[in-house]
């Protein structure tokens, strides 16, 4: 391997170590899209730019859009015949650091701790992106050329939604068409597993408003008068059976049930019944009583219904002996494949209307569909022989799909192309939270790993 220290080259250890100080430099841009001031955000585009730049790629910076998108492109060499392309997806914009004083260090500095990396995008999604660069630069001082058709596209809205990447991706079709999508970033399982994951759920987003007077009254009239507290909570209780299967009337029916090669992947999984028992401190019984296989089953490929935030009445300290007259809820339902999320929302308007609840306000705020790739196809089986010979053969955890959400579907819809999740994290690499951080064993296994993809199409 490329990086192990005891046969590690002088030329090999000081391009790793120069493309360490540019990811000290990047993690320093606080390129947080949340915030609406986008001076960052084109500085972290325009630094992105001019990594790939000065390894020779031909590099556009797409600005249909008030946060640029940042396409490059290396070629084959001439003498390959009908070359595949992979497309690299990274995103240089990060989340919010707050809360700062939960932090060992300032969050846009890179700090090295012992074995780890600790910074803001450290792993999502900076590090992530240096580390395939990494491996690139590696791979053009060792070769000169490269075997395959190498295409970045780096947005700057990820952490937001991905609010402007169809359009690009509508517009831009032919210039990012592939072989092969190799999406943003991936983990490692608690056991020490690279994860290599084929799709992801979707997601529907909403908020039910109840209204029931004028102004919050004297609660004193709680024997006679509703409140939108009560008749909100009531509404709720329609939408779910106690097992935590959603009560909608059609809910389930354009699901696409896995394949027997997709059921096969998630059935040789870790169980993770007592994991995630431990990992999160849960403190309240499943929804079910499956556990192993059948657990990864229900997690991966069935829809879920969530209640985010419940606001109404008087929050502060004390006591406020209150009517209110306002209540408003907000849901997220995770989505399978064949699941529509305005058709969801709108099953769920209907369900609510049809149970006597006409007068709560139901207002639809984000969707993005579910999506799996066909983990047979050819580019994701090199992906996954290459990744035995780096992790070994019983360190990979293949899935068809994670719980999670992502804009997977968005590609698949304009590039037509298969889709594999992978990356440099672990379980406790805190993306989104203080203290973000990366393993150095990772970070250079993934520059491996990348390396070896390359070297897989000679």
């Amino acid at each position: 391997m490329v990086t192990a220290e005891k046969q590690i080259s002088a030329t090999h250890q000081e391009i790793i170590d120069n493309y360490l100080g540019l990811l000290a430099e990047y993690v320093k841009i606080p390129s947080v899209s949340a915030h609406t001031e986008d001076a960052y955000l084109i500085e972290a585009a325009e630094f992105t730019a001019r990594r790939f730049r000065e390894i020779g790629g031909t590099v556009e910076i797409l600005t249909d859009n008030p946060r640029p998108l940042v396409f490059a492109e290396f070629k084959a060499a001439t003498t390959v015949v009908n070359p595949k392309t992979i497309l690299f997806y990274n995103h240089y914009d990060v989340q919010a650091a707050e809360p700062l004083n939960l932090w060992k260090h300032d969050p846009f500095t890179l700090v090295q701790e012992n074995d780890k990396l600790i910074g803001r995008g450290v792993d999502d999604d900076k590090g992530n992106l240096i580390a395939r660069l990494t491996a690139l630069r590696l791979y053009l001082s060792d070769h000169g050329n490269l075997p395959v058709n190498i295409k970045f596209l780096v947005e700057g809205e990820e952490e937001v939604a991905s609010e402007h990447l169809e359009s690009y991706l509508a517009k831009y079709a032919d210039k990012f068409a592939n072989d092969l999508v190799v999406w943003e970033s991936g983990t490692k399982t608690a056991t020490g597993k690279l994860e290599l994951i084929g799709g992801n759920k979707g997601v529907a987003t909403f908020n039910f408003t109840a209204h029931s007077a004028d102004h919050d009254l004297h609660s004193s009239l709680a024997a006679v008068v509703d409140s939108a507290t009560w008749r909100l909570a009531q509404a709720i209780a329609t939408l779910r059976d106690a097992d935590g299967r959603v009560a909608v009337a059609g809910f389930y029916d354009n699901i696409v049930e896995p394949t027997d090669r997709e059921l096969e992947l998630v059935d040789a999984l870790d169980d993770n019944t007592e994991l995630l028992r431990k990992a999160y401190g849960l403190e309240l019984p499943y929804l079910t009583d499956l556990s192993g296989r059948d657990l990864n089953r229900e997690l991966l490929f069935q829809p879920a219904l969530n209640i985010e935030a419940f606001h109404s009445g008087y929050e502060g300290d004390g006591v406020k002996t209150i009517l209110p007259a306002d209540a408003i809820a907000k849901f997220d339902v995770r989505l399978v494949p064949g699941m529509d999320p305005h058709d969801v929302v709108g099953k769920i308007h209907y369900h609510l209307i049809n149970h006597g609840f006409g007068d709560i306000a139901v207002e639809f705020t984000l969707g993005e569909k579910g999506y799996r790739s066909d983990m047979s196809d050819p580019m994701i089986a090199n992906i996954i022989e290459t990744a035995k010979d780096v992790y070994g053969n019983d360190k990979l955890a293949v899935a068809p799909t994670s719980a999670g959400t992502g804009p997977m579907d968005m590609f698949h819809e304009h590039l037509n192309a298969p889709i594999v999740a992978f990356g440099i994290g672990y379980p406790d690499t805190l993306d989104h939270a203080p203290n973000e951080n990366i393993r150095k064993v990772d970070y250079l296994q993934g520059i491996d790993y990348i390396y070896e993809i390359i070297s897989s199409f000679r």
